[in-house]
C-alpha cells in the first residue's frame, strides 16, 4: 500500500491535509525544482501579500516582493540580492532538512522547517514561535530588573554597596597591574544626623536624593559613584590621578553652595560634605585602599569639615 497515492486518489483525504496545513500559525510553501512557488497557503500568502492574480514566482521572486511591500522576512542587510544569493545557496545545497528561525516583517517570529528532496522539490513550513519571544523577552526584562535592583541603592538610585566594591575590586585587578592610576574617594555628608533631627527622615531622604543627582552630573560614564552607608559614598576614577579626582570633588562641592533642598513646610535645607580622596598603590587591595580614603576623610573632618583631603602614594 502507498499511503501517498491512496491520499492523492482521496479528495477528502486530500482536503484534509490541505487543511491541515492551513491553520494560522502555520506557514507552508512549496517550490518545484525550477524554484517556483507552486503552492502557498493562507498564511504564507498573507504574510507576504500574495493574491490570487500573482503570477508565479520564484523564491528570489518572493523575497523581492516582500521588500518592495515592505512585508515577509525580515532582512537586515541592505544588498538585498546579496541576502538571495547567500539564501539559496544554503536552501538547495543538498537534499536534506534545516531549521532555524526567522523574523517576519509584522513582528512575528517561525520556527522554519525546510526539506529539500531528491527531485528538487523544496518545502517550507514553519510554525509560530512568537509567543516563546515574548516570553523570552520578559524574561530578560525581569533578569536585567533583578540584577539592576541587586545592585542598585533603592533611595538614591545610585550603585549600592556590594556593587560598589565589586566595581572598586574589579578596577583594582585591571588598571594596577597595568600602571594605570586609580583613584577613590569617600564622601560623608556634613551633620546629616542633625538634618534628620531637625527636619525629619523625609528631608534626609531628600538631601540624599540631591547629592545623588548633583554626583551622577559630575561624574564620567566610566566613573562609579556609589552610596555604601547611610550618609557614605564611594566614588572611583579608573584611568585618574589623584590631584584630578580630588579637583572633580572639589568642584562638586563648590556646586552644593548654590544649592538648596526644599521641603514643604521647612526652610530650604543647605548642606555640605567631607572627602577623603587618595590614589590606589601596586600593593593595594579594596580594604587598603578605603582605609586610605576614610583616613583621609577623618582628617578633613578633623579640621572643620565641607572640605576635601587627598592622599598621594607614601602617605600614611
Amino acid at each position: 500500500m502507498n499511503p501517498i497515492l491512496d491520499l492523492a486518489a482521496n479528495p477528502a483525504g486530500l482536503q484534509a491535509l490541505l487543511g491541515a496545513l492551513d491553520g494560522p500559525h502555520l506557514l507552508v510553501g512549496i517550490y518545484d525544482p525550477s524554484d517556483r512557488l507552486e503552492f502557498a497557503n493562507a498564511t504564507f500568502r498573507q504574510a507576504f501579500q500574495l493574491d490570487d492574480t500573482t503570477h508565479p514566482m520564484t523564491f528570489a521572486d518572493v523575497i523581492l516582493h516582500g521588500v518592495l511591500r515592505r512585508c515577509g522576512t525580515r532582512i537586515d542587510r541592505s544588498d538585498v540580492q546579496d541576502f538571495i544569493a547567500d539564501t539559496q545557496a544554503r536552501r538547495r545545497a543538498k537534499p536534506g532538512q534545516r531549521t532555524f528561525a526567522t523574523d517576519l516583517v509584522d513582528g512575528r517570529w517561525f520556527w522554519m522547517n525546510e526539506t529539500l528532496l531528491e527531485n528538487g522539490w523544496l518545502t517550507v513550513i514553519g510554525t509560530e514561535i512568537s509567543a516563546l519571544r515574548h516570553g523570552e523577552q520578559a524574561l530578560i526584562a525581569a533578569r536585567d530588573r533583578a540584577l539592576h535592583e541587586a545592585r542598585t541603592d533603592a533611595l538614591t538610585g545610585l550603585a549600592n554597596r556590594r556593587h560598589s566594591l565589586s566595581y572598586l575590586e574589579l578596577t583594582i585587578s585591571a588598571f594596577v597591574p597595568a600602571a594605570v592610576p586609580l583613584a577613590v574617594a569617600l564622601i560623608d555628608l556634613d551633620h546629616f544626623k542633625l538634618i534628620n533631627d531637625t527636619h525629619g527622615h523625609a528631608a534626609g531622604d531628600a538631601v540624599l536624593r540631591d547629592f545623588a543627582d548633583v554626583s551622577r552630573a559630575a561624574m564620567r560614564q566610566s566613573d562609579l559613584v556609589g552610596r555604601i552607608g547611610g550618609e557614605e559614598f564611594l566614588l572611583v576614577f579608573p584611568g585618574t590621578s589623584v590631584d584630578d579626582a580630588a579637583a572633580a570633588v572639589e568642584r562638586m562641592r563648590d556646586s552644593l553652595a548654590e544649592r538648596s533642598v526644599f521641603i514643604q513646610g521647612h526652610a530650604p535645607i543647605v548642606y555640605s560634605f567631607s572627602s577623603g580622596v587618595c590614589g590606589v598603590e601596586p600593593t593595594d587591595d579594596v580594604n587598603t585602599a578605603l582605609a586610605r580614603a576614610d583616613r583621609a576623610l577623618y582628617a578633613a573632618k578633623r579640621t572643620g569639615r565641607n572640605r576635601v583631603v587627598s592622599r598621594h602614594a607614601g602617605h600614611v
